[in-house]
């Protein structure tokens, strides 16, 4: 009886295995909700932002709803500068982050596993500054580039501020090796300024604005610098999505870019009440000043396209600011945006 009892069970259990179902555990837990792997199409695209002016297209998207309005889920993670999102897109921690530098985005990708993709743009010119020279309030010993053999000139802690200014020293026959060159942190950038650390400022907003508002600091040269020493406007910086990202989540980067096409038409459309989007994202001492930044001009990721960003490239790589490209045309993401 006993081994007719063990046949008959065997023979159960290999109907079972069969018809592919398993002898039910009812003892094992269901998985906890949390735990359950998220399915890559409903995941929310992580963004990292630097917290500067350039980045106000981000910032409008954001607080006007507009990623939320194009259906697409985005988690910002903010920077003080553009340097650190550009590398951990290109490292896998991002899938995406702007707006950057161009030669901070051509010196990491030249050195990055992973691919890079390239959509909208800012563009510096003499309307639309966004690199500015400041002095200490009252120093009436700098008026010009010239000026500055033999000065401390504190930058922003990234490549691009120290090739540019390699670049804007040149330009007014000034020696780069005349100059002691300090990276500053955008937070101790107007004290180190006021206190004495450094004798000028080679910087953009939030600080530049700041400075000069509440008297520490006062602009002298160019109103560009850059545009100035490179004789033309420039697409100073873009918004990066990395190459896998936008190869396996098109919809996903299809409606983000999108959302930031609508903040450019915003910006253009107010740009005074469009910079009171960066009240969230800037220091308590600077939001006082957002609505005295200068206009922006921005590239929408149609403008932004293969001829135009290789053209800047070419013209970046010949200058010595940033490593060559063979061929950054496929690189747009011109055609991607609805």
């Amino acid at each position: 009886l006993l081994v007719s009892s063990a046949v008959a069970l065997l023979a159960g259990l290999a109907l079972a295995s069969c018809d592919g179902r398993r002898p039910r555990d009812e003892s094992a837990p269901p998985l906890p909700e949390a735990a359950r792997p998220i399915p890559e199409a409903e995941r929310p695209l992580v963004v990292g932002v630097s917290t500067l002016r350039i980045s106000l297209a981000v910032f409008v998207a954001d607080q006007h709803g507009l990623f939320a309005r194009h259906g697409v889920r985005v988690e910002l993670r903010r920077f003080d500068t553009a340097q650190p999102p550009v590398e951990e897109v290109l490292d896998g921690r991002l899938d995406a982050g702007g707006y950057a530098a161009l030669p901070i985005v051509l010196t990491a990708a030249d050195h990055a596993r992973r691919g890079v993709r390239l959509a909208t743009g800012i563009v510096e010119d003499e309307e639309h500054p966004i690199s500015v020279l400041l002095r200490r309030a009252g120093d009436a010993t700098l008026s010009s580039v010239a000026d500055l053999r033999g000065r401390r000139i504190g930058v922003l802690p990234t490549v691009a501020y120290t090739r540019w200014l390699d670049l804007v020293l040149r330009h007014a026959d000034v020696d780069p090796a005349t100059v002691t060159v300090v990276p500053i942190a955008p937070p101790l950038e107007v004290s180190t300024l006021a206190e004495g650390g450094v004798d000028v400022l080679f910087t953009n907003d939030p600080m530049a604005t700041a400075a000069v508002a509440i008297g520490a600091a006062e602009p002298f040269g160019p109103p560009a610098p850059v545009p100035d020493a490179l004789g033309a406007a420039h697409v100073f910086g873009a918004f990066l999505v990395a190459d896998d990202v936008a190869r396996d989540r098109p919809a996903a980067v299809a409606a983000l870019l999108a959302a930031l096409d609508d903040a450019i038409a915003e910006i253009r459309r107010d740009p005074i009440a469009a910079a009171d989007a960066m009240q969230e994202f800037v220091r308590e001492t600077e939001r006082p000043h957002v609505r005295l930044y200068p206009p922006a001009s921005y590239l929408t990721s149609a403008e932004l396209d293969a001829p135009r960003l290789s053209a800047e490239v070419a013209r970046i790589a010949d200058l010595g600011l940033a490593p060559a490209v063979p061929d950054v045309s496929r690189w747009s993401l011109a055609t991607v945006a609805p």
